[in-house]
């Protein structure tokens, strides 16, 4: 015990030298200075511990028994604090080597993405950049690849399936695109024909005969515009190009309910920040609970590495999102018109770009369970030219029987 009462304070190991060394040891007792471990070197010297204590209250001690001390050792935390004073630059220096090498080692040091276009690659760096996902950044501050999966497949129509990983420092993303079949468009000559029936409402052709006329009906495969010029005798055949504008009609059904509740996220967000060592968790930031009645909680948990290898520290984050739980009631007279633009959206987005609605008719209107359902049609302007290639061989051969035929 006193041992480690002298290691605390600090101690001396000293040889006391003199006629009567025993009288400086009663002196010190009479003083209150410990000592313990006393060893007789000689007639007229011990060696012996004592307490550390300042030289002033030596002195006269030393004086009176007429000895004289030497110092052999000093140990203890004092001394072990002035020497490290006298290293301060060095243990600093070690210190903040050891704190960049754990900044470094949990810093995001590459971003491979692999099976995306480059413009497709494009959008998925820019998404990540918002989600502090990029070279340099921490770790820590990264949600996890769940999450981030999750955000990419919401955000990002090009793909089937996009997957996330990490692997130390480097996170990949590996990505199907979806493949949508090419549209093989027919080269040199041609005639136009129609894509669905419609009636004809104006025509624009740069290159070839017009057979139809405005207010014409037509059907599904009827030649519009012939891909020949100039007369039977000796026809030209050409690429036949233009737009016929066709007016088309569809039938729609749109079911809305009259009351419906969802969740609305008011932006607020409390996180909380710590360290996870086993099972003993270490508060950094976020003392107080959470202040929201409804809420959706996320944690995040990313393990402390240091070079290569994964200490058994995490940090962790949990986050509370607030929202609020709302009932939307419609009238029928709400709830018809959000079906109508609910289906006028749904139908354009299924057409060309330039096609147009011109007029939308509700047929029928019902509700049923809480449901309103409506029935409606839609008058389209589009267009309905759809190229078709020529067999120039067979076109000549009917040619020649039509002129055979005739003479």
């Amino acid at each position: 015990m006193r041992h480690w009462i002298g290691q605390a304070g600090g101690y001396l190991k000293a040889e006391i030298t003199g006629k009567t060394p025993e009288k400086f040891l009663s002196l010190c007792t009479g003083a209150g200075i410990r000592f313990w471990h006393v060893k007789r070197k000689n007639r007229s010297t011990i060696v012996c511990f004592l307490t550390l204590v300042e030289p002033e209250l030596l002195k006269p001690l030393l004086r009176k028994s007429g000895c004289s001390i030497r110092i052999l050792e000093k140990k203890g935390i004092p001394f072990y604090v002035r020497k490290m004073k006298t290293r301060l630059g060095v243990a600093a220096g070690l210190v903040l080597f050891i704190a960049i090498l754990l900044v470094l080692s949990n810093m995001v040091w590459a971003i491979q993405v692999k099976g995306a276009d480059p413009k497709l690659e494009e959008q998925i760096r820019s998404i990540l950049i918002k989600e502090h996902l990029y070279v340099g950044s921490l770790d820590f501050f990264v949600p996890d690849s769940g999450q981030l999966e999750s955000l990419l497949s919401a955000r990002l129509n090009e793909v089937t399936w996009i997957g996330v990983s990490q692997e130390g420092t480097t996170y990949k993303i590996d990505v199907v695109q979806k493949k949508y079949p090419k549209e093989v468009k027919p080269t040199g000559p041609r005639n136009l024909i129609a894509s669905k029936q419609a009636v004809i409402h104006h025509l624009f052709v740069e290159t070839g005969q017009p057979v139809v006329e405005s207010n014409q009906f037509v059907k599904r495969g009827q030649l519009l515009v012939l891909g020949t010029i100039g007369n039977e005798q000796e026809p030209r055949f050409v690429s036949a190009k233009g737009k016929v504008i066709g007016e088309t009609w569809y039938q729609s059904e749109a079911v809305l309910p009259l009351k419906s509740r969802y969740t609305l996220y008011t932006g607020h967000l409390f996180r909380m920040h710590r360290l996870q060592l086993g099972g003993l968790i270490l508060p950094l930031w976020g003392f107080n609970q959470h202040p929201y009645r409804e809420f959706d909680k996320e944690t995040v948990r990313k393990p402390i590495r240091f070079l290569i290898w994964d200490l058994p520290i995490s940090y962790v984050q949990i986050q509370f999102r607030e929202k609020k739980l709302s009932v939307r009631n419609l009238t029928e007279k709400e709830a018809l018109a959000e079906a109508e633009k609910a289906t006028e959206q749904k139908l354009l987005h299924s057409l060309s770009e330039d096609a147009k609605i011109v007029s939308s008719t509700i047929e029928s209107k019902t509700i049923e369970k809480g449901k309103l359902i409506v029935h409606s049609r839609q008058v389209v302007y589009e267009d309905i030219a759809q190229p078709q290639a020529i067999d120039i061989a067979q076109e000549k051969r009917k040619l020649n029987n039509k002129q055979n035929a005739g003479q």
